[in-house]
């Protein structure tokens, strides 16, 4: 719940639980180590204040959170945490948590080659390398890594947990981690685990909607869709952080995919005319964080109406309840909304009421 002021104003209001928005806040990296360990660049700064955080976002009328994982590991954390969520408050709090499943592309080469090798320093006959032996551990192999991220969506699946196959896609911008042949690869393997292995049952893990990352790939990720879902109808998912060319949107869209708006996709001018041209029936909303919050610098910054107050930078006193200054949280989605009916002139309730049942028509949500 968030007050705000009207988007045709220049004075900006500070939140308050004074009107009803509700939001669905589509891609949150609340496994980050701000949240849950109070960790930032390697130094511990404050306790976890995770609990906090979600309360933030009920207050400001965030009803669903999706967690958003990256490796095997992440994937397994992000279930965890989930269920653990709801056993202990799920009854009591007004917010639905779920949670993704899949390998991000600039972790392909090291979940699915580098941490299948280890070392094996024990054989003195090898004086190569200091002794060293690089081996595959106890023969796994990509397709292990693969099945093992395939049982964890099956699993999730059976009680609602997991809600999206993701953050898989391409990122061309960092390759230093992955390249590009990997990432194509290993995108496509997990199309077709996750996908195009059908199950019997109402448990079916190619039901799930995609939650795709496309970052300075050009058409290379539309058209490895294209290739796998020829048939429209079969695809269902959201390219989120969208911050390319209309053009592409569009391509997206008329494929049957909806386009993710948060932060980054707001910084120039020309991010903000193709938001304009976005048809508004389909876009969600996001706050991808603790990264994309809007900044001053940023094009969109001009249309912001809700600000937060007593934000405090992680190196001064922590406090237990305030928001750390330049991390940001889901219970700040407001502000994604409040750019889009700027930037398209039209109410800030005809955005967050059409994002949000957008929203709930992907993911289902009751």
């Amino acid at each position: 719940m968030v007050s705000s002021t009207s988007t045709s104003s220049t004075t900006k209001s500070t939140a308050s639980a004074t009107k009803l928005y509700k939001f669905v806040d589509i891609g949150a990296n609340l496994l980050d180590e701000r949240y849950t360990d109070g960790i930032y660049y390697g130094k511990k700064r404050h306790e976890s204040d995770f609990d906090s955080v979600l309360d933030r976002a009920i207050e400001y009328g965030v009803t669903h959170i999706i967690l958003t994982a990256g490796t095997v590991q992440e994937s397994k954390k992000a279930l965890t945490v989930v269920r653990e969520y709801r056993k202990k408050l799920g009854a009591t709090k007004n917010l639905f948590i779920g949670c993704t499943v899949g390998i991000h592309p600039t972790r392909c080469q090291q979940e699915f080659i580098d941490n299948l090798i280890v070392d094996d320093d024990n054989d003195e006959d090898d004086n190569s390398n200091n002794g060293n032996k690089k081996q595959q551990q106890a023969g796994r192999t990509a397709d292990d890594v693969l099945n093992e991220l395939y049982e964890i969506a099956k699993d999730g699946i059976t009680d609602g947990c997991v809600v999206a196959i993701g953050e898989i896609g391409l990122d061309y911008d960092r390759l230093e981690f992955t390249s590009k042949t990997v990432q194509n690869e290993f995108l496509k393997r997990q199309l077709e685990i996750f996908l195009h292995n059908h199950d019997d049952g109402n448990n079916d893990v190619s039901s799930l909607p995609l939650f795709l990352h496309n970052r300075s790939v050009g058409r290379d990720l539309l058209q490895i869709l294209q290739q796998y879902y020829p048939n429209k109808k079969e695809i269902k998912g959201v390219v989120h952080s969208f911050d390319d060319k209309l053009e592409l949107a569009l391509e997206f869209i008329d494929l049957g995919l909806y386009i993710g708006l948060n932060g980054c996709s707001l910084k120039t001018q020309q991010n903000l005319d193709t938001v304009k041209q976005i048809p508004l029936s389909s876009i969600l909303l996001e706050t991808d964080c603790p990264y994309c919050e809007i900044k001053p610098t940023h094009a969109g910054y001009q249309y912001i109406q809700t600000t937060f107050a007593g934000m405090k930078k992680v190196d001064k006193k922590f406090e237990l309840g305030k928001q750390v200054k330049g991390r940001n949280e889901p219970c700040q989605i407001i502000q994604i909304a409040e750019v889009i009916a700027g930037v398209k002139d039209i109410p800030l309730e005809d955005v967050v009421n059409a994002c949000y049942e957008n929203s709930m028509k992907l993911y289902q949500f009751q």
